[in-house]
């Protein structure tokens, strides 16, 4: 993907993870498990901090019991083993891959027994990229690496070079699907605008509300924002406030 996209790596000694970037697109390097991820992901929505919704893709590896190594499969549930908690992508778009629960633990699944992806770092990007943007927006896609016929062991880094080149023209027919249904997203700069008159936001405070309401919409619709009743003193407040109404929505289930 970077040398397809022609990406530029950002200097290793100013980054914690290696970055590769142009104007429109950012790959990141994450390292293995959950609180790699989780990082990466927030020191990238602070590094570039221009897009409003942005478009967030987990692109990694994972093991299944039979499906065949190199095929690219979506997860239409994220599972975190070990909290128990679930994510859900949504799909307002046609998807022409197949889907499956992903389940995200913080060692390696050898036994295949369930029926669904094994992996060490969706739950923890999902977890943390719908804090910046907007479920229908973000997805875990993955290439199978692993299955009862061919195991962890065996993983290759030019198989998965190979695998990932095999499948880009997929991978770039889902972002461009993306990319299209962000463009058609309404924008809620009225409410934004009145929303930052009357609370202090900082600058990454104002990222995170301009995502908060957008997840707002995606799962209330025109369900109206009101806030007014609950004293609220300040950006911080507001936020903390906005983010629990949404966790405790029917998004988490």
């Amino acid at each position: 993907m970077i040398a397809a996209w022609q990406l530029k790596k950002l200097p290793a000694s100013s980054h914690p993870f290696a970055i590769y970037a142009d104007p429109q697109r950012a790959v990141v390097v994450t390292g293995i498990g959950k609180t790699a991820m989780a990082g990466a992901v927030g020191y990238a929505m602070a590094l570039f901090a221009n897009p409003a919704l942005p478009v967030m893709l987990n692109l990694g590896i994972a093991g299944h019991r039979n499906r065949p190594l190199g095929s690219l499969v979506l997860g239409h549930k994220i599972i975190d083993s070990e909290t128990k908690r679930g994510f859900y992508p949504q799909f307002p778009f046609t998807v022409s891959l197949p889907t499956q629960t992903v389940s995200t633990a913080a060692n390696p699944n050898t036994d295949y027994s369930a029926d669904a992806l094994f992996d060490m770092e969706a739950s923890g990007f999902y977890e943390m990229a719908v804090k910046f943007s907007s479920s229908e927006l973000i997805h875990v896609v993955k290439i199978i690496s692993d299955n009862r016929h061919s195991p962890i062991t065996a993983i290759g880094e030019t198989g998965v070079e190979r695998w990932i080149s095999a499948q880009l023209a997929a991978i770039e027919d889902l972002l461009d699907a993306l990319l299209v249904h962000r463009q058609l997203r309404p924008q809620d700069s009225e409410l934004y605008d009145r929303l930052t008159k009357e609370f202090r936001f900082t600058v990454s405070g104002c990222l995170k509300l301009k995502a908060l309401l957008q997840r707002w919409r995606a799962l209330k619709g025109d369900e109206p924002l009101v806030w007014q009743s609950r004293q609220l003193k300040s950006g911080k407040e507001f936020l903390t406030w906005l983010e629990k109404r949404l966790d405790d929505s029917a998004f988490f289930l």
